[in-house]
């Protein structure tokens, strides 16, 4: 930027020796300020309290070492806006070396040519045809002078078609989609009360019997657990003397528990049975209708393809139109395009003889030291001399 100018003059320092300058400036400045930290109003003796001589820890500042507080905080403060305007003057210069670096073609026409027209090289046949008024053929069929939102999830070949006949004036056959087959929920919706009933309880009854007769069931766990104290009439719990006797006395017989197995596994046969002839009538409707749905869909597909296939040849001799016109202004513009590019590679040999001027330029600039600093400067330089 402009602005980073105000550092520099045809004589003065490098950055090398700028950089060099801050870093004394820096250390004297570190010197300083440890000094400064270790000021203090008062001194320290200390004993043992078990007696001996008083011995000096701490010797506190005198007015005379005091009063040269005030020239090296003046000193720490002129130093630090030195070592500031080196370092700006430092990084003013990396940055019109990058501006210059960075330097776009346009912008070396827009500011340092003048506003010179930046070749277009990258200005396709369509760009150009428009920038001249021509009407530019639609060579891929895309018609972008129809404007209609079209459905984004159906084939491109199918939008590209409906643009096409929106364009022509011409009838587009409607987009075929095949119908959901039957569900259960909807099968069950087809049922009358008694018979929908009818389902629901035989699959509730099956369900809590054979919950309950199932090997972990309740009442094959208590069948099994008669079978053994039949089999162990009598018991022990616990050890040693806390041992206990524990005597077990049917309730029913076994013959009577046996009968009330078989007689559920039975019921749940007949239960299942039953269950098992709806549910497979339920299959064979819902495998009827997706069939049915599918002959239909089949059939309009056909339709559907053979409307399509007279609009896609209709589309395809609409596109080669397109390109023979789209041929013709080829030639043209390939001249232009061919000067544009010439003009092109002059400039941007033009731009790197530029920069490599204004590189050298820049850095034989020299960073000057302004006034107000010039003592602290010439202090700084002198260091180690």
């Amino acid at each position: 930027m402009k602005s980073d100018y105000i550092y520099f003059g045809e004589a003065g320092l490098t950055s090398t020796s700028a950089n060099h300058v801050a870093n004394m400036a820096k250390e004297s400045v570190k010197n300083l300020a440890d000094e400064l930290s270790g000021v203090s109003f008062y001194g320290t003796k200390v004993c043992l309290l078990s007696g001996g001589e008083p011995k000096q820890s701490k010797v506190g500042n005198t007015a005379e070492q005091l009063d040269k507080t005030y020239d090296s905080l003046a000193y720490i403060g002129e130093a630090h806006a030195l070592i500031a305007w080196l370092r700006e003057a430092i990084k003013a210069r990396e940055r019109l070396l990058a501006e210059v670096k960075q330097t776009t073609l346009a912008t070396y026409c827009k500011e340092v040519l003048g506003g010179a027209e930046v070749p277009k090289v990258d200005t396709n046949i369509d760009t150009w045809m428009k920038e001249r008024g021509y009407e530019v053929p639609d060579i891929d069929g895309k018609f972008p002078d129809v404007k209609k939102s079209l459905n984004p999830m159906v084939a491109f070949g199918y939008n590209q078609i409906q643009l096409f006949c929106l364009k022509a004036g011409l009838k587009m056959p409607a987009e075929v989609k095949q119908k959901a087959a039957m569900t259960e929920d909807e099968y069950m919706a087809t049922l009358s009360v008694k018979d929908r009933n009818r389902m629901l309880l035989l699959e509730a009854k099956a369900a809590v019997i054979g919950k309950f007769i199932h090997d972990d069931g309740k009442l094959a766990t208590e069948r099994r657990n008669l079978r053994h104290v039949i089999a162990n009439p009598v018991g022990t719990t616990g050890e040693g003397t806390q041992t206990m006797m524990i005597e077990f006395t049917p309730s029913v017989s076994q013959e009577y528990v046996d009968g009330m197995f078989f007689r559920l596994a039975a019921e749940h046969r007949a239960l299942q049975a039953e269950l098992n002839g709806m549910l497979a009538e339920r299959d064979r409707t819902i495998e009827a209708d997706k069939q049915a749905k599918a002959a239909e869909w089949q059939k309009a597909t056909e339709d559907f393809n053979r409307e399509m296939s007279v609009l896609r040849d209709k589309l395809n001799n609409y596109i080669l139109e397109e390109r023979r016109k789209h041929s013709e202004l080829q030639a043209e513009y390939n001249a232009w395009a061919a000067a544009e590019k010439e003009r092109h590679q002059q400039l941007t040999a033009d731009l790197e003889a530029w920069k490599l001027a204004e590189s050298k330029r820049i850095a034989a600039l020299g960073i000057i030291i302004p006034n107000e600093l010039r003592d602290v400067y010439e202090r700084v330089n002198g260091l180690g001399k």
